[in-house]
C-alpha cells in the first residue's frame, strides 16, 4: 500500500509539474511568444562604393591598403600628370593669345572712333571750302575748276565718313555688351581650361566617403581606365540587416516596429536595436538569375521567403561595428500591427551624397581671373 501511494504520489506530482509547465508555457506564448517573429537567416548588408578612375592613365602611388580605415576627400590613388600638366599649359597660353586677340578688338574699336572723328573732322573743313568756292566763283574770284576740285574733295570726305562708320559698326559688333573677361572667344578658351584644369585634378583619386578599403586591385604602374575598378570603400556607418523569413511569418509583420538583432560575430551578450523599415517586393528566388518556372506537371510547393529590412541604431553600430556577409538573429515585436505595409514615396532630398567631386573645380576660376588681368591689364579693361 504504500509503495503504491508514493508511486500515486509521483505521478501526481509529475502531472502537475507537466501541467504547471503547459499553463506557463501557454502564458509565455498568449504575451510574448505569438508577439515575436525570429529567425537567424539574417545578414548584414550596405552600400560598397566602387572607386574607379574619371580619366584614363598610368598609377603612379597608392595610399592605402585592404581594411584600412579611410577619412572622405583622402588621396587614394594618383595617377601619371604628364600629359595632363602640359594640356593645361597648353590651355594656359591659349587663354593667354585670347585675351590679347579680344584686346585688339577693344583697341580697334578706339582706334576706328579716332580715325571716325578725324574724317569728320576733314569733311567739316571740305565742306566749308566747298561753301567758300560756291560763293566766290559765282562772283569770279575763284575758276571753274577749283570750284570743282573742292566738290571733289566733299565727296571724298563724306564717303570716307561713310567708310569709318561702317567700319566702327562692325568693329562694335565684335565686342558690343562684352568686356575682355566675358567675349565669347575668351570664353570659349576658358571651357578648355576649366576642362584641363579638372582633367589634372581627377589624376588624384579622393575617398568619397569615410570608409573601410576593400577589394583593392589597384597596383603601381598599372594603366587605369574610366571603366576599371580600383578598389571599393564600405562605409560602416551606412549598413542594415536582411532577415529573410518565410512568408507564412509575415502576417503580422508591419513597418517601423521594433527588432532586437544579435550578431554572431559578438555573440548574444550584445543586442542592437532595430526597427523593421521595408519588405522587398519580391522573393529571393524570383530576383535570382534563373527565377524558377512552376508551369510544371511535377511541381513541388516550396515555402518561399522575403528579406526585410532593418535599420540598426547608429549608436550601437560605433559601439560593436559589423562587418558586410556577417550572419545575425533578428526577432520583430509584432505588438503593435498599426504600421503600414508599404512605405511612404521617400522625400526629394539624397540618403546618401559626397562633394568630392565638386572640388575638383575649385581655383580654377581665379587661375582664370589672374590669367585674363595679366594680359589686359595695359587695356583698363
Amino acid at each position: 500500500m504504500e509503495e503504491k501511494r508514493k508511486r500515486r504520489f509521483i505521478i501526481g506530482g509529475m502531472v502537475i509539474g507537466l501541467v504547471v509547465v503547459g499553463i506557463a508555457v501557454f502564458l509565455y506564448w498568449l504575451f510574448i511568444w505569438q508577439f515575436e517573429e525570429w529567425t537567424d537567416d539574417a545578414y548584414v548588408h550596405g552600400n560598397q562604393v566602387v572607386i574607379t578612375p574619371q580619366i584614363s592613365g598610368f598609377i603612379t602611388s597608392l595610399t592605402v591598403e585592404d581594411t584600412e580605415v579611410v577619412e572622405k576627400d583622402r588621396i587614394l590613388v594618383t595617377l601619371d600628370k604628364t600629359d595632363n600638366t602640359l594640356a593645361l599649359l597648353r590651355a594656359e597660353s591659349e587663354l593667354a593669345v585670347a585675351v590679347r586677340d579680344v584686346v585688339g578688338l577693344f583697341q580697334r574699336v578706339g582706334e576706328l572712333k579716332a580715325a571716325k572723328e578725324m574724317r569728320k573732322s576733314e569733311m567739316i573743313k571740305a565742306a566749308q571750302d566747298y561753301t567758300h568756292r560756291k560763293n566766290l566763283v559765282k562772283e569770279g574770284a575763284v575758276s571753274k575748276e577749283e570750284f570743282e576740285h573742292s566738290e571733289s574733295f566733299l565727296v571724298s570726305a563724306i564717303a570716307g565718313v561713310l567708310f569709318a562708320e561702317h567700319q566702327l559698326r562692325a568693329a562694335l559688333a565684335e565686342v558690343e555688351n562684352t568686356t575682355v573677361a566675358t567675349h565669347p572667344l575668351v570664353e570659349k578658351v576658358k571651357e578648355l581650361y576649366r576642362r584641363a584644369w579638372v582633367d589634372l585634378n581627377r589624376c588624384e583619386i579622393r575617398a568619397p566617403v569615410h570608409g573601410m578599403v576593400s577589394r583593392k586591385k589597384a597596383q603601381v604602374g598599372e594603366a587605369a581606365a574610366p571603366s576599371d575598378p580600383l578598389l571599393e570603400l564600405i562605409p560602416l556607418d551606412q549598413i542594415w540587416v536582411e532577415a529573410n523569413y518565410k512568408e507564412v511569418n509575415l502576417k503580422n509583420v508591419r513597418l517601423g516596429q521594433p527588432a532586437k538583432v544579435t550578431a554572431d560575430l559578438w555573440g548574444d551578450s550584445f543586442e542592437y536595436s532595430g526597427k523593421v523599415i521595408g519588405i522587398s517586393a519580391a522573393t529571393g528566388s524570383v530576383l535570382s538569375l534563373l527565377p524558377p518556372q512552376n508551369a510544371t506537371g511535377n511541381w513541388i510547393k516550396i515555402v518561399q521567403r522575403l528579406p526585410v529590412r532593418i535599420a540598426l541604431n547608429p549608436e550601437d553600430i560605433e559601439k560593436r561595428p559589423l562587418r558586410l556577409g556577417v550572419s545575425m538573429k533578428v526577432t520583430i515585436d509584432t505588438h503593435d500591427r498599426s504600421g503600414k505595409l508599404l512605405p511612404a514615396p521617400p522625400p526629394a532630398a539624397p540618403l546618401f551624397q559626397t562633394d568630392v567631386y565638386n572640388q575638383q573645380l575649385e581655383g580654377s576660376d581665379a587661375k582664370i581671373e589672374q590669367i585674363i588681368q595679366k594680359n589686359s591689364s595695359f587695356t583698363g579693361k
